[in-house]
């Protein structure tokens, strides 16, 4: 067995220790879904009438990745006894029961009205993956109570093992247009003139959810503003317009690489898509599924000139394109869990790659605190004002 056969191996013997329920933390790279199908394996084999269910957060890992790799290890002779289902379709089920229940992404199954699942239904046996835990408290210490962890294999541990590409994260700063700025700064003095109405930025938050309806109208007015300058705000960091001209350049340089582009609105990752012409198709949730798989198709076709995904969300965790070598965050959150899920499509192990990840943030904004939270942990992390201080 080689490295990763091994590693595998160990997350699915601690799984069976534990009583065949439990969680998994492995790094994009390891084989998530290869060690959720030898757990499968392990509890089908039991017995012919055991049945499975995979619970997935997106259409292509339903339709596309899961399929694949059954295929792939060749499982197909389970596949009668394999349900898979998207977390949105059966967080609604009850009274559902099955031998194994296995979660993929499953920090993306613990909301209060995605629990659902695990409350009005009953599984045997259950294996749970993600790249990261939780980083809501309650979520991690909800997660324990059915499926704590039992092993962890983080992106360090992968870089190590030589599981994954070597890679270098980069924060580049790009700047507002002159009507940006005007527009920043209008919505960035009224955020702060209601967080102070509100008590201060340590209350503020709080107050804000609860006076927003509120019967005392001057108090549920600066709740409102509160919301709303938030997001006039963030709107303005997610489209700011010079950005566009920055990827530009980011992928000119970078001419024989293929990418990922992420972005958090649908108006902006098309408007990309246009400039950068025929080398990129957009891939978001408002397209039609036929629509995702012909792109899907087209970027995983040499043969084709298309080489770059304009992205909304939607492919934050499940690609798998082993030659995509750059990634590029046009704008997020500042969870790490978005940025080690983003940045994990670019990290499969390919001999002789090094993966590039750029953060874009505008100087002077918000962006700058999301950028440095998220990226706090990361090894190999350079801030920089412009491409050309992109080595290789």
């Amino acid at each position: 067995m080689n490295t990763k056969d091994i590693e595998q191996k160990e997350h699915i013997n601690k799984w069976v220790e534990k009583g065949c329920k439990g969680t998994s933390i492995a790094a994009t790279g390891i084989g998530k879904t290869k060690m959720g199908l030898m757990a499968i394996q392990h509890i089908l084999d039991q017995d012919p009438n055991n049945r499975a269910l995979i619970v997935i957060p997106t259409e292509n890992l339903r339709d596309n990745e899961w399929p694949d790799e059954i295929k792939k290890w060749s499982m197909s002779k389970y596949k009668d006894r394999i349900d898979i289902q998207c977390i949105q379709t059966v967080y609604k089920w009850k009274n559902y029961d099955c031998s194994i229940l296995v979660v993929d992404e499953v920090h993306t199954t613990l909301s209060y009205e995605y629990r659902n699942l695990y409350e009005n239904n009953r599984f045997e046996n259950m294996y749970c993956l993600t790249a990261t835990p939780p980083e809501n408290d309650e979520y991690r210490s909800y997660l324990k109570s059915f499926a704590p962890i039992i092993k962890k294999t983080d992106t360090l541990d992968a870089l190590d093992m030589e599981l994954i590409s070597p890679y270098t994260v980069y924060n580049l700063a790009v700047s507002f247009t002159e009507d940006e700025v005007k527009q920043y700064n209008k919505y960035d003095i009224l955020f702060n003139k209601a967080t102070n109405e509100l008590g201060g930025r340590f209350s503020a938050f709080q107050n804000a959810t609860k006076y927003k309806t509120s019967s005392d109208k001057e108090k549920a007015k600066w709740a409102n503003i509160f919301y709303l300058s938030m997001q006039k705000r963030k709107k303005i960091c997610y489209n700011a317009e010079n950005k566009i001209d920055i990827i530009k350049k980011i992928v000119n340089k970078f001419p024989d690489r293929k990418g990922l582009i992420f972005s958090e609105s649908i108006i902006f990752a098309e408007e990309l898509q246009g400039a950068l012409g025929e080398e990129c198709i957009t891939f978001h949730s408002k397209m039609k599924l036929k629509e995702k798989k012909n792109a899907l198709k087209t970027f995983g076709d040499g043969r084709t000139k298309t080489r770059l995904i304009s992205s909304v969300k939607a492919l934050n965790a499940g690609l798998n394109v082993p030659e995509c070598s750059l990634g590029i965050c046009a704008a997020g959150s500042s969870k790490a869990l978005d940025n080690i899920q983003r940045k994990g499509r670019t990290l499969r192990m390919v001999e002789g790659k090094e993966a590039l990840y750029i953060n874009l943030y505008v100087r002077g904004s918000q962006e700058v605190k999301w950028v440095r939270k998220r990226t706090k942990d990361e090894f190999n992390c350079k801030w920089i004002e412009s491409i050309n201080e992109i080595e290789l």
